[in-house]
């Protein structure tokens, strides 16, 4: 009892990081910016009290430009990647921009376009939702009754009545 293997350990090891404990660049943040020579900087501050930072600045010509992320991973080494920018047009005639994800995944170049750039925990670089394989909390949380019901062998309609109940008041 209680040894190795014991238990539902097994089930958070290889739980997906979330969009929630990722550090997020979004093009929110840096669209009144983008004209090339911008420079500046981002902070987040943590619930801990902690503050983290990322530098950035563009480059290029009205038609291609780049945003330079730079910032130290672990207090150990400086990053500086290059995030290519490009646009689609709006119907108010200014051009929307986005981020194209500089991450190469098993050897291919994503190349997505994005509107959120994340670095979550032990990531070194940023890069889009779907390179970083991330989810959201919420769909970690979701029917997480229903499944603890099904293994003890009763109906999905007890679980969703109890929930209903007793969890969302």
């Amino acid at each position: 009892m209680g040894g190795q293997g014991s238990g539902n350990w097994y089930r958070w090891q290889g739980k997906k990081a979330t969009v929630e404990e990722s550090l997020v660049v979004t093009m929110k943040d840096l669209r009144k910016v983008l004209f090339t020579g911008a420079v500046g900087s981002l902070v987040w501050t943590w619930n801990r009290g902690g503050k983290s930072s990322i530098g950035y600045y563009v480059t290029g010509s009205a038609d291609w430009q780049t945003v330079h992320l730079h910032y130290r991973w672990r207090d150990t080494e400086d990053v500086n990647i290059p995030v290519r920018l490009t646009t689609t047009p709006t119907q108010f005639g200014r051009p929307r921009f986005w981020f194209v994800c500089p991450l190469i995944v098993r050897g291919i170049t994503c190349n997505q376009r994005a509107g959120k750039l994340y670095l979550p925990p032990g990531a070194k670089y940023f890069g889009c939702r779907k390179c970083h394989d991330l989810t959201y909390r919420s769909c970690q949380e979701a029917h997480q009754t229903e499944r603890v019901f099904a293994r003890l062998g009763f109906d999905a309609e007890v679980a969703k009545l109890w929930d209903r109940r007793y969890r969302r008041e």
